[in-house]
Formats: structure tokens, sequence, C-alpha cells
């Protein structure tokens, strides 16, 4: 009996052995292709996996065949195979359920997001992370939950939601920190080195540039610790994108500047050149460099770089166009500024022919992606028409059993709606008698309004009669003056007749009769003139901001009227030089230039205002 027992227990032991053997081969199957894939190698990665699909014990590990089919359709994404790709989506997401093994399912659901994500169907790649979050959260599954944040961060971020894209970068960060997944947080810290650069353009913070170049250093820190965890690739790209931090955030004419570019660009180009088969990140390395040669005058050696990106890339078995693109926008602008406009056409005519490759990859895109959307509403339309039938037959038996109860309901929802009617009848005559009630306050307070403006004019009215009796008072009493100074005159008159000689004979009495004269027509011009112009000396007043004394406002009226510096010499009893100098003051006064006529600028006043 204890040999049977120590048999069994043998037996146990090297049974369980050799599965977690067979696992383990799995796993390094797997971290072998996915290596491959990351370091652009598509060829070994496919071969690694199909090494991986002929096992015949996947069944019995529904992880890593999960992890298979979604590394499989990675593959085919990356070839542009897109059916074949959704065909390993939908088988992997079948086996998912039927495993019923929330890990595989959680697997199934991330790579239905990557390929939705690829594809640019972000509201689909959405529905699926979340999904794999939802699973991975009970289990505290930190790698599978990063990758599923890391899709968030992608979609959010082709959206333009810098909040989302914000939260599901730290989300990435701080779950491939957990996981140990340290190709992962290389990755993520770059990522929200790029949540960095879009909160700079939005709020120009100096110190989100900071923060970019930080977290682009600690993805280089990531891989300086764990050089056989993060690929080269992955290591590349960080380099590269410090360097282009330095030249868009930096000054590049300055040397410390371009000794900073040079570093970074040279340090990606040591460590990924063999491994870049297409050639695309030294297509962006060569196009650093060439502008730092631009920059030190340095024309062969910027031409020789983007020369050797030229090539490179048109020798690469699946090149970038866009790469493509920009090289050949590099040369075209390089001859052309050399003056070989023979060079710069051709290479802008290149540049024509990869923008129309860029098109039609986009097209083909674009079509796969409307096919896509429309299988997947074809799913969902008849998912949902299924539910829809088994709603309805729930709803007819619950209809048949309940339908006394529905009875009931509908005499007391009549009466609950008698109710209501009479409820909301009430609430519309009060809404009503309120309206009314708000219209005759409106009515009242426009009234009010009304009055207090026909007060306000009346009240303007009234001053501006106070002013013209003002006026006609003061002209008056000027025209009691001049009567009385008349008598006076009438009465030397007489006086003089007795002092009459043969030398002076009508002398005085001329003198008499010509001041009289000027005096009867200085009052019929005044009396004239105050009652065509009562506003004359207002504006007047305005315009000097009420300097004017009241003698130089009776200087302006008589100008206005047009009499002679002699005549109001004359009416005023003062020498014709002080009626000069009261101009020059009355000038300063209503602040006008020296080349501005006086007598002219009165004439126009009435008008001018």
């Amino acid at each position: 009996m204890p040999k049977i027992l120590y048999f069994s227990c043998f037996i146990f032991i090297l049974f369980s052995f050799t599965v977690q053997t067979q696992q383990d081969s799995l796993n390094v199957l797997l971290d072998e292709a996915t290596h491959a894939r990351m370091e652009a190698n598509s060829e070994e990665n496919y071969r690694l996996l199909q090494q991986m699909k002929q096992r015949n014990d996947l069944d019995d590990y529904p992880v890593e065949r999960g992890k298979l089919l979604a590394e499989l359709s990675k593959h085919y994404l990356v070839t542009d195979d897109f059916d074949r790709a959704k065909l390993y989506v939908d088988t992997n997401l079948t086996l998912a359920k039927v495993a019923n093994n929330p890990d595989a399912l959680a697997q199934a659901y991330i790579g239905a997001a990557t390929y939705y994500n690829y594809l640019d169907i972000g509201n689909m790649a959405v529905e699926y992370a979340q999904r794999a979050i939802h699973l991975v959260e009970q289990r505290s599954n930190y790698a599978l939950a990063a990758r599923a944040y890391y899709i968030l961060y992608g979609v959010y971020s082709g959206w333009d939601d810098l909040a989302l894209t914000n939260k599901y970068a730290k989300l990435a960060i701080e779950n491939s920190q957990r996981a140990q997944d340290y190709e992962l947080l290389a990755n993520a810290f770059n990522a929200y080195a790029t949540v960095m650069e879009y909160q700079y353009r939005k709020d120009k913070n100096p110190s989100y540039l900071d923060s970019i170049e930080h977290h682009l250093r600690s993805s280089l820190e990531v891989y300086h610790h764990n050089p056989s965890a993060v690929s080269k690739r992955t290591y590349a790209i960080s380099n590269v994108n410090l360097a282009n931090y330095f030249f868009k955030f930096h000054t590049p004419e300055n040397s410390a500047t371009q000794d900073s570019i040079l570093k970074y660009a040279n340090v990606a180009k040591d460590s990924y050149l063999m491994h870049d088969r297409n050639y695309l990140i030294m297509g962006n390395v060569n196009g650093l460099l060439a502008e730092v040669a631009k920059k030190r005058g340095n024309d062969l050696a910027a031409e020789s770089y983007l020369m050797d990106s030229y090539i490179h890339l048109n020798a690469a078995k699946a090149p970038s166009y866009y790469a493509l693109a920009n090289v050949t926008q590099g040369l075209s602008d390089f001859y052309n500024n050399r003056d070989d406009f023979e060079k710069a056409l051709f290479y802008q005519q290149k540049k024509q022919e990869f923008n129309q490759k860029i098109f039609d990859e986009a097209e083909m895109r674009q079509a796969k992606r409307l096919e896509t959307q429309f299988e997947n509403s074809r799913l969902q339309a008849e998912i949902q028409i299924g539910k829809d039938r088994e709603r309805q037959r729930r709803i007819q038996v619950i209809l048949l059993i309940g339908l006394c109860v529905l009875l009931f309901i509908i005499l007391l929802l009549l009466r609950i709606s008698s109710q209501n009617k009479h409820r909301l009848a009430r609430e519309r005559n009060l809404r009503l008698q309120q309206q009314k009630d708000d219209n005759e306050r409106r009515a009242k307070l426009e009234q009010q309004f009304q009055l207090q403006e026909q007060a306000r004019l009346k009240s303007e009215q009234e001053l501006l009669y106070i002013r013209q009796e003002q006026l006609h008072k003061e002209a008056m009493a000027d025209a009691l003056q001049i009567e009385r100074k008349n008598r006076l005159l009438i009465q030397l008159k007489e006086r003089f007749k007795q002092l009459d000689t043969s030398g002076n004979v009508g002398f005085i009495n001329h003198i008499i009769k010509e001041e009289m004269r000027l005096e009867e027509k200085v009052q019929e011009s005044a009396r004239a003139f105050k009652d065509i112009h009562p506003d004359f000396f207002e504006k007047l007043k305005n315009q000097s901001e009420d300097k004017l004394t009241s003698l130089e406002l009776k200087h302006c009226a008589y100008i206005h009227l047009q009499l002679t510096t002699k005549e109001i010499a004359s009416a005023f009893h003062i020498e014709p030089k002080s009626v000069r100098v009261s101009k020059y003051r009355i000038k300063q006064k209503l602040q006008l230039s020296k080349e501005t006529d006086l007598d002219n600028y009165l004439q126009t006043l009435i008008s001018n205002f």
C-alpha cells in the first residue's frame, strides 16, 4: 500500500512538473515572439507564433492561447492583413468565453481593443478596454490593466481629450510599475511626456516643459536599469523623442542645444541601426542630424544625412511613405536654397508621389475601417434583434399572467391622469395670472419711466428757457444803457450847440450822429442774433469750459455779426488794439490753433454743432 502511495505521488509530481515545463516553454516562445515584433522582425515573430500554434496542448492553457491569438492578430495588423487579424480576434473572444477563464477573457478583450484602436475605431476600442479593466481590477492583474489603460490613452489622445489622456497615461505608468512590465513602463513614460507637451501647448506653462524632459529621461532610466526587459526600439524612440524635445523647445542655434540633439540622436542611431529594418527610426535620426548640420553651416553633411534616409527608406521592404515625404521635402528645400532647381523639382515630384501613396494607403485603411464598422454594426444589430425577441416573449407571458392587474393599473392611471389634468389646469391658470401680473407691473414701470423721461425733458426745456430769459434780460439791460447813453448824447448835443464856433461847426454833431448810428446797428443786430441763435453763448461756454467772461461773449457775438474791429472798438469805447488782444485771448480759451481764423470759426460755429 505505501508503495502505491509513493508511486502515485511520484506520478503526480512528474505530471505537475511536465505541465509547468510545457507552460514555461509556451511563455518562452511568447516572449521571444513579442521581442521579435518589438524589434520589427516580423518574419521571426511569425515563425515563432506558428511554431507555438502547432502545439497540441494549447487548449490546456487558455491564458497562453489567448496571448498567442492576440500576437497573431497584431502580426496581421502590422502587415495590413485586417481580415486575418479580425479572424484571430473573434476566435480569441469565442474560445475565452468557452474556457470561462477571466484572465483569458480579459486578454481577448485587450486583443479586440488593440485591433479596433489600430483601425481608429475608438468607440469599440474603449468598450473592449473597459470590459478588460472590469475583469482585471477584480483580480489585481496589473499587467493586463496597464495594457488596457495604455490603449485608452491612445484612443483619447486621438480624440484630443486632454483630461482622460492624462488620467489613463498615469494609470498605465502605475500599473506597469506594479506589474514590473518595464517595456510598457518605458512606453508609458513616453506617453505621459506627450501629454505634458499637449498641456504646454494649451497653457504655455513652462513647468510642463520640465515635466516633458523628466518623463523622457525616466523612460531612458527604465532601460538603463532593465536593459534586457526593454526593447532597443523603445530605447531608441525615447532618445529620438528627447532629441526632438531639445530641437522643438530649446534654441536650435545654441551650440549646447545642438550638442544635446546630437547626443541623443546618435545614441538612438547606435542602439537601433542594425535592427531598423524599415529605417523608420533612422529616418527621424538623420532628419535631426541634418537640421543640426544645416545650423552649423555644413551643407554637405546635411545633404548626406538626407540622402542616406532617402536611399534606405526606398530600399526598405515596407517603407514609411510619411518619412519619405518628409525626407524628399527636406531635399527639395535643400537644393532649392542652393539654386539647383532641377533637383529641387525632382524631389518635389517624388514627394507628390509619396503623398499619393499615403493617400492610397489611407483610402484603403478607411475602406477597411468602414467595412469593419459595418460588420460590427450588423453583428450588434443581430444580437439586439435576438435580445428584443426574447424580451418580447417575456412581455407576452407577463401580459397573459397580469391582465387583471393591468386593467386595475389602467383605471388607476386614468384617475391619476384626471387629477394631473386638473392640477395642470390650475398651474396653467396660475402661470397665466402671474404673466398678467408681470405684464401689468412691466407696463407700470414703463409708464413711470416715460413720465420720468418727460419730466427730465421738461426740466431741460425749463433750464433752456431760463437761460434764454437771462440772455434777454442782459439784452434789455444793454438796451436801457444804450437808451440812457443816447439821451445823454442828445443833451450834450443841445449843450454843445451853444459852444459851436466857426472852427468846429458840425463836428460835434457828426460824432454824436455816428455814435448813435453805430449803437442802433449793434442793438438791432444783437436782438436779431439772439432771436435766431439762442444757444450760441451756451456752445461757446462748453467749448471754452466756461472760461469766457461776459464781455468776451459779447465780443464773440459782435464778431459773428461781422462787425469790424473799429466798430467793435467804438461799441465798447476801447482802442482797436484792445479788440485784437481780446480776440487773441478768446482763441486761447476756445483752444483754437494759431492757423484757425477766429472770425471764420465763429461764423461756422452754429452749423458745426
